[in-house]
């Protein structure tokens, strides 16, 4: 089997620092920056929450640019087995592995763009209202009504400081909850595109048949196999944090 850059198993970690401002956190070291990673017993306390529940959350958003910000959403990764401790400084030891059928029904790869590119997005934005106008005079008698109407299709697209705040929301809907602004940079802690996630819009309910395994410190495996035992999942797998780092 060739060598792989992605996971069939989609984790989601929980240990990340909590009250993270995540409309200014635009790589992992801004994370640490607003807090501390949850140690085990924390982590492990969430994931048995969440196996309880059955569900993930959609509790965070991001923005894009000033004024769209992403709908709820929650997500998970599916960086391979052996990359999982890149993670760790970051989200901490402590998580879910969930399989892949249920993930790819709901979730969805995120776009990483650079801040660079947000003047391009910007840009990309029209002025709906004069490209309303623009085209009303467009169909007009021509001559000088003609030419206003060109002069409003072209400011429309390249004035984007005068979209409105309700031209701004009409874009901030599906498809740009799934973009997140990061730099390319070979150092780990300065970007977030070697995360490679994914995020489903809105909850994630899934059954114990959906998870394939949960990963955590070896002093936290005691407390989540009872739980697992509790709840009926037996079939989950247990796995240390310590034979990951060794794997």
């Amino acid at each position: 089997m060739s060598q792989r850059y992605y996971s069939n198993i989609y984790w989601h970690f929980t240990g990340s620092p909590e009250g993270v401002d995540w409309f200014v956190a635009r790589c992992p070291k801004d994370i640490l920056d607003q807090g501390v990673v949850s140690d085990g017993e924390k982590a492990a306390e969430t994931v048995i929450k969440i196996l309880e529940s059955k569900k993930l959350l959609a509790t965070c958003t991001e923005k894009i640019v000033e004024g769209v910000v992403t709908l709820p959403f929650c997500c998970v990764t599916d960086i391979p087995f052996k990359d999982l401790p890149s993670h760790s400084p970051y989200y901490g030891k402590v998580a879910i592995g969930f399989r892949p059928k249920p993930v790819q029904r709901q979730f969805v790869p995120v776009l990483y763009l650079p801040k660079q590119a947000l003047p391009m997005i910007r840009d990309s934005i029209p002025n709906r209202k004069l490209e309303e106008m623009g085209r009303n005079m467009l169909s007009g008698s021509g001559g000088w009504s003609e030419a206003q109407g060109m002069r409003l299709l072209a400011q429309a697209a390249l004035n984007p400081e005068e979209v409105e705040v309700a031209d701004k929301q009409q874009i901030s809907g599906f498809y740009s909850s799934f973009v997140k602004i990061t730099d390319f940079d070979p150092a780990p802690e300065n970007t977030y595109y070697r995360e490679r996630e994914w995020r489903s819009i809105g909850d994630f309910e899934f059954g114990y048949e959906d998870v394939e395994a949960v990963v955590a410190p070896a002093e936290q495996l005691q407390k989540i196999r009872k739980a697992l035992g509790d709840l009926g999942a037996e079939s989950v797998n247990l796995i240390s944090w310590e034979f990951v780092e060794s794997a």
